[in-house]
């Protein structure tokens, strides 16, 4: 299940498995896929999601593939397929092009279709204790998915991301920050304090600024300077007109 829980304007949400691992079963994509856009509609400014326990998440749900698998190869690749297009996807691009601010909180193991999860959302903290897993190619002989190649290729380049994906092995919470996979590695306790400040930070900025400064990191790649430049330049025009520019203004100029 996806418990949702609040603090102020900010939004947390909790997955919490049928097992300890916080397995990604049918049941938590369907209700993540829910929380996400409801907690919006009732006014959230900013959302934190992590995992309940000493687990962010162990990524998909391989008892319900292999169980899918004994009804033949076909209903196993339509179902994942389906799984995949109606409820694993989605979420993955809603956090990555959230209407608001999101923070992941990974708290312990990320692995597998998790990861793509954790790492979309535009601030990434973990606890010392966690540690990143991609072991799609290496334990089970698929690729990446849920968003994971896209994250994993911006974030650390091709020979890491490559290296990450292919070879399965795991990548410390400390080591996550010093390749900048997130932005800062915690001590456990301080996790979800620092989760929250740093929510309630986000969730006082303009909202518009905040998912265009996002667009246009995202997009900075694969355009032009002069591309990325005349973007800039539509978005501040936008942006300028708003009251909190004006405000900002005067009083930078009052001092």
């Amino acid at each position: 299940m996806v418990e949702i829980s609040w603090e102020r304007s900010v939004a947390i949400l909790t997955m919490s498995g049928a097992t300890p691992w916080n397995v990604m079963d049918r049941a938590m994509l369907e209700q993540l896929g829910a929380a996400l856009p409801e907690v919006v509609a009732r006014g959230a400014r900013a959302i934190v999601l992590t995992g309940a326990g000493r687990v962010f998440s162990a990524g998909g749900d391989v008892n319900a593939f292999n169980a899918l698998a004994q009804e033949g190869a076909d209903a196993l690749s339509s179902g994942i397929g389906v799984l995949m297009e109606d409820l694993g996807n989605p979420i993955a691009r809603f956090i990555a092009e959230s209407p608001v601010p999101v923070v992941s909180a990974v708290n312990g193991p990320c692995a597998g279709g998790a990861m793509g999860y954790a790492l979309a959302a535009d601030i990434v903290l973990c606890a010392r204790s966690a540690y990143f897993l991609v072991a799609q190619v290496a334990q089970l002989g698929v690729v990446p998915d849920l968003g994971i190649n896209w994250v994993i290729a911006r974030a650390l380049g091709r020979p890491r991301a490559l290296g990450m994906a292919l070879l399965g092995d795991r990548i410390s919470g400390e080591q996550a920050e010093q390749w900048g996979l997130v932005w800062r590695c915690i001590d456990d306790a301080e996790l979800m304090p620092q989760a929250l400040a740093f929510a309630q930070k986000l969730a006082g900025l303009p909202k518009d600024a905040v998912v265009e400064c996002r667009r246009l990191v995202d997009g900075a790649g694969h355009v032009s300077i002069g591309q990325s430049l005349a973007a800039e330049r539509e978005v501040q025009r936008g942006l300028v007109r708003s009251s909190f520019f004006r405000d900002a203004c005067a009083m930078f100029a009052a001092k």
